[in-house]
């Protein structure tokens, strides 16, 4: 089975909302269960080492802190993968569109002194939407005209959006007092996302995250363009039968997906670091499809999952400088979870569980009395 398929056979939404919380939850224990046996293997006790990531992730207002910043660009990215997919398309290029997104944001952020707050932090968003959202639409635009996989677009201008962001930080955009950082001049507190429980330390970027997500679902669910995305995702043939532009919804979703990663780059520089470099991103663009398929491809789904990878990633963090665990067993869960969502959504599976379920069924009937 090609790759594409398999992928949307683990990102396609199943009837049922018992199910579609049963399976994430189920990966994820059989993540950490076989992540328990690497752990066992490393000379660690794994009871102790969860217990630990637990209270580091959300014991402590700081750790809890630490969790949802490291979630805010996760849900953001999370939802730039989970909404193109609504439309048939795997945006697998969100690490390219955080450091664009990123870019115009800084730019906007250093290149407008003077204004309030008010109005300059609205622009550097919007700035840092429309960046990624450019980034974005490019494949959407190559699919849609040239029938060009939106997969090997998007996977080759990470790389490209990544090498622009660098050049520009070695060289014209690097901050002259720098001291042999290759880094930009810091954003005005005017551009900055502020924060808004100080004893945690959580910017407003959470409150952008969330917001994001309720435009995404009213978008999906209580829309026309959202009904021709989801339409199209259905079939293209049949939504352009139906008299739905398939290119416009293509290029559509995929700049909505490519801006909403863009602001998950913005928010990690306009909350937490302040300044644009390369190397900024921890993986988000790629940790963003576990978010995304965990999440069901739902914009709850996607808040919920990006919190969960949001705490994995400070706990083992934090267990890595206490107890020194290898950092790779973050890397292996997120690993082991994709791996069983995936086998969960296996057909020959699915199969195999109906059977079972229905053997057991006729196993527990009575037989019938026939009376005299």
């Amino acid at each position: 089975m090609r790759v594409r398929e398999l992928l949307r056979q683990a990102f396609a939404p199943r009837s049922g909302r018992i199910q579609a919380v049963i399976l994430p939850v189920a990966a994820v224990l059989a993540a950490l269960g076989v992540g328990s046996v690497m752990i066992a293997l490393a000379g660690f006790k794994p009871l102790e080492i969860y217990a630990s990531m637990a209270v580091a992730a959300v014991g402590t207002p700081q750790g809890l802190g630490v969790s949802v910043t490291n979630a805010i660009p996760l849900i953001l990215a999370g939802l730039g993968v989970a909404l193109p997919f609504r439309c048939g398309l795997l945006n697998i290029g969100g690490e390219g569109q955080i450091y664009v997104g990123a870019l115009f944001a800084t730019l906007v952020g250093l290149g407008l002194h003077g204004l309030p707050l008010a109005v300059h932090l609205p622009l550097a968003l919007l700035a840092g939407f429309i960046g990624g959202g450019i980034w974005g639409a490019i494949p959407g635009f190559l699919r849609a005209s040239r029938g060009l996989s939106e997969i090997i677009v998007t996977i080759m201008l990470n790389y490209i959006g990544f090498w622009i962001v660098s050049y520009l930080v070695h060289g014209p955009l690097k901050d002259p007092e720098s001291y042999g950082y290759s880094w930009t001049m810091k954003v005005p507190v005017t551009a900055q996302l502020p924060i808004i429980l100080p004893e945690a330390r959580i910017h407003l970027g959470i409150v952008v995250a969330l917001l994001a997500a309720c435009v995404a679902h009213y978008l999906l669910w209580h829309s026309v363009p959202g009904f021709e995305m989801r339409a199209v995702g259905a079939g293209a043939q049949t939504a352009r039968f139906a008299g739905i532009r398939v290119g416009r919804s293509t290029v559509l979703s995929m700049f909505i997906g490519g801006g909403l990663a863009g602001l998950a780059g913005t928010s990690v520089i306009l909350g937490v670091q302040y300044r644009l470099s390369d190397f900024f991103s921890a993986g988000y663009g790629f940790t963003a499809i576990a978010v995304a398929l965990v999440g069901r491809t739902s914009p709850v789904g996607v808040v919920f999952a990006g919190l969960f990878f949001g705490g994995l990633l400070n706990g083992v963090n934090n267990a890595q400088r206490s107890v020194g665990i290898p950092m790779g067993i973050a890397l292996s869960l997120q690993g082991l979870i994709l791996l069983f969502m995936i086998a969960g959504q296996s057909p020959a599976l699915i199969r195999w569980l109906r059977k079972r379920r229905t053997a057991r069924r006729v196993g527990h009937a009575q037989p019938a009395v026939l009376l005299d």
